[in-house]
């Protein structure tokens, strides 16, 4: 944790008076530290990748974690496979062999990036590149957003993350690239079983998952907790079609639908967690209240100035403060 940064807790005073009678949660990023797993996989997908198509390893070690975050910021790249493949998009697309030329081709795009995702990037790159036959022909090539067995992305970034074993399971495929340890293994989980307990006696069994990942890999990952969850009320965007991704608000609505929650809190760690509450709150005219997560951010100060700036109803390092705020009220920043 960022020494500057403490554990402290910032909330919108009023947030206690919204009555809500249910709880979505993320999971990457507020009940399980992905750094170690998804990021991994997005380095791993994005230097393979690149050299497949280049035959060549100068770009090797491209992808850094304020890249990474870059994306997650704009609002639009909630899916890991996304990020993989707006990046390697952009590398190829640049003539430059320095990497240092490259990643600031790339930041550049990401800083131009919004909430529509690789269609923003796509956009862009289309726009500034001076062929863009050049675009068009990648786009072809790496065949994303196609499915596993057909885009090279998406294919390498699951065999990667699940291993052979999930993945054979999950996708009913014999994997093509990748036979070594699975990263979803480096995952770790945050939550403690007894937070999740009082969260859900608090609000009465009313607590449920939504979030990008599929059921196998929420299951893998929260095994000592994941009992816990309503299960018919929680929503696993992988498993569902592309239209369903965040920030559009079918989930939590699903969810909310679910569980006859008449309001609810969401916490999450993302700009697409926040913008998803928000576009919610405005179908369904009932109050989301969002409780930003960053203590698993690998720039927490950067993550809290965002919660901030982008109106978050509380800021939170840890989920597991989230029982002692309900309970017994929050302290001011």
């Amino acid at each position: 944790m960022h020494k500057s940064i403490g554990k402290r807790v910032s909330t919108d005073p009023k947030f206690k008076s919204t009555g809500a009678d249910c709880a979505l949660f993320d999971i990457d990023g507020v009940i399980v530290d992905i750094r170690k797993s998804y990021d991994f996989a997005i380095k791993k997908t994005v230097n393979f990748i690149i050299k497949q198509i280049t035959k060549a390893s100068s770009l090797n070690g491209l992808v850094t974690q304020e890249m990474i975050l870059k994306f997650r910021r704009t609002g639009g790249f909630n899916n890991d496979v996304d990020t993989s493949y707006a990046i390697i998009l952009t590398a190829l697309t640049n003539c430059h062999e320095n990497v240092n030329q490259v990643r600031k081709s790339i930041y550049n795009v990401a800083n131009n990036a919004d909430e529509n995702g690789i269609i923003s990037v796509e956009r862009f790159l289309s726009l500034s590149s001076p062929s863009y036959r050049n675009v068009h022909k990648l786009k072809e090539l790496l065949a994303y957003p196609g499915p596993v067995g057909q885009s090279i992305v998406a294919t390498f970034f699951d065999e990667v993350f699940y291993g052979p074993e999930l993945f054979k399971k999950k996708h009913r495929l014999e994997p093509k690239y990748y036979f070594g340890k699975p990263l979803i293994e480096n995952d770790k989980l945050v939550a403690t079983r007894t937070a999740i307990n009082t969260l859900s006696r608090i609000f009465n069994g009313n607590i449920a998952i939504v979030s990008g990942r599929s059921k196998l890999a929420a299951e893998y990952s929260l095994q000592p907790i994941f009992d816990i969850f309503n299960q018919s009320a929680s929503i696993f965007l992988e498993d569902k079609s592309r239209k369903y991704s965040k920030p559009n608000p079918y989930a939590i609505k699903k969810a909310m639908t679910t569980m006859k929650a008449r309001t609810a809190i969401y916490a999450g760690d993302s700009s697409e967690d926040l913008l998803m509450s928000r576009r919610a709150e405005d179908e369904t005219g009932v109050k989301i209240t969002f409780f930003g997560i960053y203590g698993c951010s690998a720039r927490p100060v950067d993550s809290i100035r965002q919660f901030k700036e982008n109106g978050a109803d509380a800021i939170i390092e840890n989920i597991n403060q989230l029982p002692n705020i309900l309970n017994k009220g929050s302290t001011k920043l």
